[in-house]
């Protein structure tokens, strides 16, 4: 998580994932342990950049969500996201 300020959003993001699923993955579905909102403001990002950015990453079929809340992740390719935290 170092260098944060010289990472895009999504970099960002994609980080903030991987480090997520070092610490809480089990069965291949991760649990934010914090909303959207949250996560901007860890970040240093807005709510909106952090939506946008989880929302290219779910068209880009790296994740997907499940459960209305989103709060659930299953990571589809980990090798795509861990090109962006590079």
């Amino acid at each position: 998580m170092l260098l944060l300020g010289r990472k895009t959003a999504i970099e960002k993001v994609a980080a903030f994932l991987i480090e997520m699923d070092v610490r809480l993955t089990a069965a291949g579905v991760m649990s934010l342990p914090m909303n959207r909102r949250d996560i901007a403001d860890y970040l240093g990002l807005t709510l909106e950049t952090v939506s946008r950015a989880l929302s290219e990453l779910r068209d880009r079929d790296i994740l997907s969500f499940i459960g209305q809340s989103q709060r659930q992740i299953l990571l589809r390719d980990r090798a795509k996201l861990t090109e962006f935290d590079q």
